[in-house]
């Protein structure tokens, strides 16, 4: 409590200041803004933690009002300087896993012990810096920028670096420093920092408390009508957190996608992953790729696009080599299937993807996957999902995904998933059922 009036304090302080400043000259940009994002889930079966165990935590038939609220300010006293500030509060009603019940439930820590540890919460954040940072432009030369400080920080299509947006607290926020520089539509950029950790009680202050330190280089080169091709490097080892500030390991990602959204109508989009480096005495040796084609059908009604995708991230251990390929800072948001059974470690994903259009700022994403697990080896997923003996296949999931822009500061979104269960070894006992997922989401923007 005494800090979050501190930096309650400290907030309105800097907002009445730059508001004054704003006041005095004419020159100068201050813009309020805020966001408030309600969405409602209802689970029939599983749960972040728990999939088809009523004896196992929380309950398999949750019914959850997800709300986060942004609120800030960002402040340009001339055309080069841009000073940003916002919080957050995320809160999730109704959820049986939350704080107030399972505090341990998100604590990572080392396996039958209670301290050392930190904690990474999906869904509750109660008070939280969102972002902190000061962005200064034309640095030297007129398209190189820096920003400092507490950001988002994301690329391309989000699968390597991206903000993990779906989940109520945000999956990677960063404390960085980023340089970036643009040519049209042409720009690389680097940067360094920690991303923080989601500890519900206790608000996280910029570039402490970090769950890893490292950064990356993303480029992005365009081609006109042919391709576009991103080349990227990413960097992560341990944070200053409690319990991850006691481990070693070093982790290096290298790779590159190429993709074009409309070529002649045909849509591709290929992404190729190394990882390399050591954890502890074992090195890493892993690897992940993704390809994509499709074709719009721009004569039909709604244009739709039919695309075949997949998703292929390496698993296991081999000769003290470690296979199983760390998803770097990625979003799975939108991959792998919306019920987030799976991100992209050790999987095997085929995907059939329709994408239709009927109106404007309406698209409605189809998605049929089939998981396989690679590497299926003593893997357990949602803490009571196995694979029997010498089988790969995890399973199916059907998804519906509708996205409507209304009005100038509302957009609604409502989905449907079905997971169907493949060669899974009994849970509690008995046969491992179907289980599904529906939501729907008002998002409400305002600035001034």
């Amino acid at each position: 409590m005494v800090m979050f009036r501190k930096l309650l304090f400290i907030f309105i302080l800097l907002f009445l200041t730059f508001s004054h400043l704003f006041a005095q000259n004419d020159s100068s940009v201050f813009a309020f803004d805020a966001s408030l994002r309600e969405r409602f889930e209802a689970w029939n079966g599983m749960n972040a933690k728990n999939y088809g165990d009523p004896n196992g935590f929380g309950k398999l038939n949750d019914n959850i009002l997800f709300q986060r609220v942004i609120v800030g300010f960002n402040y340009s006293p001339n055309n080069k300087i841009t000073i940003s500030a916002h919080l957050q509060d995320s809160r999730a009603f109704g959820w049986s896993l939350r704080n107030a019940k399972y505090p341990d439930l998100f604590k990572i820590k080392e396996s039958n012990t209670e301290t050392p540890y930190y904690i990474r919460n999906p869904n509750e954040e109660f008070f939280e810096i969102h972002d902190l940072f000061f962005e200064y432009k034309s640095l030297l030369i007129d398209s190189l920028r820096i920003k400092a400080g507490r950001q988002k920080i994301y690329f391309g299509d989000k699968r390597i670096f991206g903000p993990g947006d779906w989940g109520n607290t945000g999956n990677w926020t960063w404390d960085a420093i980023k340089f970036s520089y643009s040519n049209n539509q042409n720009f690389v950029s680097a940067f360094v920092g920690g991303t923080k950790i989601h500890d519900p009680e206790k608000t996280s202050i910029p570039f402490a408390n970090t769950e890893f330190w490292g950064g990356g280089v993303y480029a992005h080169y365009h081609l006109p009508n042919i391709i576009n091709i991103e080349p990227f490097y990413a960097y992560k080892t341990a944070g200053s957190a409690d319990y991850i500030n006691t481990l070693s390991f070093h982790r290096h990602w290298t790779g590159m996608r190429l993709f074009h959204h409309d070529y002649h109508s045909f849509v591709y989009d290929f992404t190729i992953v190394k990882e390399f480096g050591q954890e502890n005495t074992q090195h890493i040796d892993a690897y992940a790729y993704m390809a994509q084609i499709g074709y719009q059908f721009k004569s039909l009604f709604s244009k739709p696009i039919l695309s075949f995708r997949r998703s292929y991230a390496s698993g296991g251990t081999v000769r003290n080599k470690i296979k199983t390929f760390d998803p770097v800072y990625g979003s799975r948001d939108s991959y792998y299937g919306r019920m987030n059974l799976v991100k992209w470690s050790n999987i095997a994903d085929n995907e059939i993807v329709l994408e239709i259009f009927p109106i404007k700022k309406m698209s409605i994403e189809i998605t049929y996957n089939n998981f396989r697990i690679p590497s299926p080896y003593n893997v357990t997923l949602l803490k009571t999902i196995q694979l029997k003996s010498g089988e790969h296949y995890l399973g199916d999931e059907l998804d519906i995904f509708i996205s409507y822009k209304k009005f100038k500061h509302f957009k609604f979104i409502g989905a449907f998933g079905y997971f169907r269960p493949g060669n899974i070894m009994p849970i509690n006992n008995r046969p491992a059922k179907n289980a599904n997922w529906c939501t729907l989401q008002v998002l409400y923007s305002f600035n001034q």
